[in-house]
């Protein structure tokens, strides 16, 4: 009976595998076509070409490219260091309002983006920062989930660490640069491929607060290849396979980090 359910379990996870690759499936195989056979109703590629690939492969998409690069891991290492840091405050030290400021910082999750979109917008302008690096930048490092993370993480984390650390004589800043923050790495590796993933695939802020074309983030830049009759789906479709290859990548290379982090993060 055991081994019936084992079987039946494995080839339902099996068919939600397949219904899951399905579309990276497709949207591959489609990105090999040409503008005469992009719109074929085949599941297989006749004479594939990468004649679509190298057309998306334009300067203005390279910018792009590096533009979300640059913000997605300047964003994703600012805040792995400025939330490891709030959320170690919130979780060891002792100070006046500390479980009221944590309310309001958690209570900030139930807070729609697009309610603050306008404010946001008009602080940032009121700082002359839009149209700039810092203007997608500085709104996307702050993030109550990391923080809330790290704290629940640091409740946890061995006394005895920080009191033989003491001892020897290390500051609190000394202590939490060399012992506390490389010994997150099971929190570190996931909130890195959230933040990276999040800001890698962010479009509506970046769509607002920046209109010049030199700051402009990929999926900004693919929106803005569909309109009118004129579109070239092929190029539309391959420039989207480009840009999909960092999320796999970053997938597969970090798939074991992932796995061993959930699996020490469990056993704590």
């Amino acid at each position: 009976m055991k081994n019936k359910r084992n079987i039946g379990l494995s080839i339902a996870l099996v068919i939600l595998g397949i219904a899951m690759l399905f579309p990276i499936y497709i949207l591959f195989m489609v990105s090999l076509r040409n503008e005469h056979t992009i719109f074929q109703s085949s599941l297989i590629t006749e004479s594939p070409s990468l004649g679509s690939i190298l057309e998306a492969l334009s300067p203005d998409f390279l910018r792009a490219i590096g533009n979300s690069f640059f913000i997605a891991i300047s964003v994703t290492i600012i805040a792995m260091v400025l939330h490891a840091m709030c959320g170690y405050a919130f979780a060891k030290m002792q100070f006046r309002g500390k479980n009221a400021m944590f309310t309001i910082v958690i209570s900030t999750l139930m807070i729609p983006i697009s309610s603050i979109l306008v404010p946001l917008f008009m602080i940032c302008k009121q700082m002359g920062i839009t149209n700039t690096y810092a203007g997608i930048l500085l709104p996307a490092i702050f993030n109550a989930y990391g923080i809330f993370l790290f704290r629940q993480f640091y409740q946890s984390f061995p006394v005895e660490l920080e009191e033989a650390a003491k001892l020897d004589g290390c500051s609190t800043y000394r202590m939490f640069f060399t012992i506390i923050f490389p010994l997150s790495k099971p929190i570190i590796i996931p909130l890195c491929i959230a933040f990276f993933l999040g800001n890698w695939n962010n479009y509506l802020w970046p769509l607002i607060v920046n209109k010049k074309p030199e700051y402009q983030t990929v999926m900004v830049y693919l929106a803005n290849m569909v309109g009118g009759y004129n579109t070239k789906w092929n190029v539309v479709i391959a420039s989207a396979m480009l840009a999909c290859l960092p999320v796999f990548l970053i997938s597969l290379l970090l798939q074991n980090h992932l796995q061993n982090s959930i699996k020490m993060s469990g056993i704590k």
